[in-house]
């Protein structure tokens, strides 16, 4: 074997659906079918990730290094190997395109969420206000002038 094929990675053996079943001890076993795919099994549940290299950074000593993610695929049995493997299929090709999955997840979530704000009016936001205030003002609020009934005028 030359020093070429021993820094290779090694390929995991693709293992069928009743091998994975039988995984119970805790760890991580790679499942083969797609690199980095992984079973990864803590406590009493057992849930798919995929470790992916996206990119790089620089670490503390000002060196570039490859930027690793932890992708979760879903639990165990509820996504079932073939849907893992497709899904990490997916996600690989995302990453070969230039795309970080993980980063575009939170993007979205971020941009969904402040656009859930945004949609709000005024009145929504002070109907909101008055519902959850109300039980602790001392004297009705609601009889002030601009307020009837838990209604802005």
């Amino acid at each position: 074997m030359s020093s070429a094929e021993s820094a290779m990675p090694r390929k995991a053996k693709e293992l069928s659906a009743l091998a994975v079943s039988k995984f119970k001890t805790e760890g991580r076993y790679a499942v083969g079918g797609v690199d980095g795919l992984h079973l990864r099994v803590s406590g009493g549940s057992r849930a798919w990730v995929l470790r992916i290299a996206v990119g790089s950074r620089v670490d503390g000593d000002g060196r570039a290094t490859v930027h690793r993610r932890d992708i979760g695929l879903g639990s165990y049995p509820d996504v079932s190997l073939a849907e893992a493997r497709d899904h990490a299929r997916e996600l690989r090709k995302q990453v070969r395109e230039g795309q970080d999955p993980v980063l575009q997840r939170q993007t979205e979530r971020v941009k969904s969420a402040l656009e859930a704000v945004k949609a709000k009016t005024f009145e929504e936001c002070a109907a909101a206000y008055i519902d959850a205030n109300r039980a602790g003002w001392k004297n009705d609020k609601l009889n002030r002038p601009g307020i009837r009934g838990g209604q802005l005028v």
